[in-house]
């Protein structure tokens, strides 16, 4: 298994940066439908669908961070 999927499996919340992207994603595993935060350096987070291709490659391939780290963000 993914070593992100794993973590979010195992926790309420998983933060991961995509550097590729240079976005920060706050992904909860739990909630109301198939939803994530992104944040772009800078800005404010909004709600994105985690099926997009931009969630699920960070989601894939981005490095999991703390959540001070996000909020820096």
């Amino acid at each position: 298994m993914n070593k992100n999927l794993e973590h979010l499996s195992k926790n309420k919340a998983t933060y991961i940066l995509d550097e590729y992207e240079e976005a920060a994603f706050r992904f909860t595993g739990t909630g109301s439908g198939n939803f994530c935060e992104v944040k772009f350096k800078g800005k404010a987070p909004y709600k994105v669908e985690c099926t997009t291709a931009l969630a699920m490659g960070a989601l894939l391939d981005g490095k999991i961070i703390t959540e001070q780290d996000y909020k820096d963000f």
